[in-house]
């Protein structure tokens, strides 16, 4: 068996693990993925079967992602997972948000977050935050080809959408937003909705692999 799957990542449930499940429905051992979720995140997971596996590395297609931002707090991981490290009533208004939206546009620097796989002296950085030791992570070059506020979801909370290109995190992009709007910020829900041409039509649910393959 040979060829790519692309899986619906669920909430709460890392990428390793869809594989290793993956691996145990299809037994098969050669298996892998292309551009890793957050445990918290969902959408579109390419997975490499059998020979396609060779072919993972070339899989660096730009993303589209939709996620909310809450404004006002920040987190030690960038996202809803983390703990509280600061708060501030500073919450911008849609037309702040829109004006600052414009300075993320092309190619820029960007640090990735202390909780990432990002290697630092041979270690991951997420295995050094969660051992509170102090590193510092490289900023690496970036491309946001489009990235849109598209509503209000309540005070402090907004629902963006971002083309960007492979190896971008949403987490930076949300924690820098509220740096340059003089606030705090990080990511409370995020959905990658388009990888390359594949789109959410073109995904299946794990479990309803799972029943197919079954």
């Amino acid at each position: 068996m040979d060829g790519w799957i692309f899986i619906d990542k669920p909430k709460n449930i890392t990428s390793f693990k869809v594989i290793q499940k993956l691996r145990k429905i299809l037994k098969i051992k050669k298996i892998g993925h292309a551009g890793t979720l957050d445990p918290f995140a969902t959408g579109i997971l390419p997975v490499a079967v059998g020979e396609a596996t060779k072919s993972i590395n070339y899989y660096n297609q730009n993303k589209v992602y939709v996620f909310n931002v809450i404004f006002g707090e920040s987190k030690d991981t960038d996202d809803i997972t983390g703990k509280t490290i600061d708060k501030s009533n500073i919450i911008p208004n849609k037309d702040e948000i829109d004006q600052c939206l414009k300075k993320f546009i092309g190619k820029h620097s960007q640090v990735p977050p202390q909780y990432s796989a990002v290697k630092v002296n041979g270690k991951r950085a997420y295995q050094l935050a969660r051992k509170n030791q102090k590193f510092t992570i490289q900023s690496k070059e970036v491309f946001i080809k489009s990235l849109k506020c598209l509503e209000i979801k309540n005070k402090s909370e907004y629902c963006f959408s971002m083309e960007c290109s492979s190896g971008t995190y949403v987490r930076s992009v949300a924690r820098d937003l509220g740096k340059i709007l003089g606030t705090y910020a990080y990511v409370s829900e995020l959905r990658r909705v388009k990888i390359g041409k594949i789109e959410e039509k073109d995904i299946i649910l794990l479990d309803k692999f799972e029943e197919l393959v079954h």
